[in-house]
């Protein structure tokens, strides 16, 4: 019996088959996305050379969790764990090369104390295992490349440097599937953000559109009506600058959440009554406030368009506040075009206005189109506005 191992103390505790290996190295495994990963080309070569090389019956690539090991490749492996492509601790020798973060050689598994009694010995015929830790970029154990046979075998020294050199290529396809994955993303969100400048341009000449519908009906003589719309417009301009550049004094957006607000709503504003504003004073960061600022500025933006804005009576009536760890803030629309039916899709901006609430802000907005006007809620974490 052969079996080597680093001498350091075990980084985790195995605790009736579960596997206390840490949280930073859980969620550097997690961002990989390769658990629950379907086979692919590229680790099945791997698997197939390391069999082929080392005259082995069985090669995996294992990848292990707190409760579980799932492989995101095998070969020779029987069924029906072929098929599972996981198992659990009870079955797994991976689990100590993660724990040691060290390479592991078992000649006999029956004679070895550490894993005689391990259910993979009886149930995947494994007799001889040989397995080399898979890292990631950052240093955490993300699994083993495991070398099996269903014989006793003496794994000599050349052996193991054959498939510590496997690993590192096992490695380098984990990194450059990360790679590609994160190019399609920025290439993904470069596109949303192609969809939400032409959206904000196409909003702005709406918005300027409605502003000169509105003004043209309050103001009866031409200098009044072009000083209106002047300060309309120079309003909304200041308006996209928070959205495009929101600015901070270091500890969170200068004058807090109402200040933004106001200056986000000052040019929708005919008088103190079109535009209502609660809002406590609560402080809030700079990422916070860029995408509060894109929301109200599309609510505001829509209400120009279609809602109570849009009518020279219509108001908003804004109001927040802080109900323990949540941030409640309600959008009421008055005064606007009756409302007869709900609208049967969501619009770009809508799907945005979602999506900025869920993602960046970890909150939930519900749209309520009720008889009398549009009702927003949003509730947000109160620990994310400071952000």
């Amino acid at each position: 019996m052969t079996r080597v191992f680093d001498a350091s103390p075990l980084s985790g505790n195995i605790d009736n088959h579960r596997l206390d290996i840490g949280q930073e190295r859980l969620s550097a495994l997690y961002q990989t996305d390769l658990m629950d990963s379907g086979p692919e080309e590229r680790f099945d070569r791997l698997t197939r050379l390391v069999a082929a090389t080392l005259s082995v019956p069985v090669a995996l690539v294992s990848l292990v969790d707190a409760k579980r090991q799932f492989f995101k490749s095998t070969f020779g492996l029987p069924e029906p764990w072929k098929t599972e492509r996981e198992t659990p601790l009870t079955h797994s020798f991976c689990q100590h090369v993660v724990s040691r973060a060290a390479p592991l050689v078992i000649a006999d598994a029956t004679l070895d104390p550490l894993v005689c009694d391990n259910l993979a010995i009886p149930e995947l015929n494994v007799r001889a295992y040989l397995g080399i830790p898979l890292k990631s970029e950052d240093g955490h154990v993300l699994g083993s490349l495991c070398a099996i046979d269903s014989i006793p075998h003496t794994w000599t020294a050349r052996e193991q440097e054959i498939l510590a050199d496997f690993a590192k290529l096992v490695e380098e396809q984990i990194s450059l599937r990360e790679r590609v994955a994160e190019m399609a993303r920025f290439d993904a969100q470069r596109s949303l953000i192609q969809g939400e400048l032409a959206h904000r341009i196409k909003n702005i000449f709406s918005v300027i559109s409605s502003l000169l519908i509105v003004s043209s009906r309050t103001k009866t003589d031409l200098d009044g009506f072009v000083r209106s719309v002047t300060g309309r417009i120079q309003a909304l301009s200041k308006a996209n600058d928070f959205i495009i550049n929101v600015k901070s004094d270091g500890d969170g957006f200068t004058g807090g959440l109402g200040s933004l607000i106001d200056a986000l709503l000052a040019p929708f504003k005919r008088n103190d009554r079109h535009v209502k504003v609660f809002c406590p004073t609560v402080s809030v960061g700079e990422k916070a406030a860029s995408a509060l600022a894109l929301v109200i500025h599309e609510l505001a933006t829509n209400a120009a368009k279609y809602g109570a804005l849009s009518t020279v009576d219509g108001y908003i009536d804004l109001t927040g506040r802080c109900e323990g760890d949540i941030f409640h803030m309600v959008w009421r629309e008055v005064g606007g075009p009756p409302l007869t039916h709900e609208p049967s899709r969501k619009g770009f901006g809508s799907r945005m206005v979602a999506r900025t609430v869920e993602a960046q802000l970890m909150g939930t907005l519900e749209r309520n189109f009720l008889a009398d006007g549009l009702v927003v809620t949003l509730d947000i974490p109160t620990s994310m506005l400071q952000r």
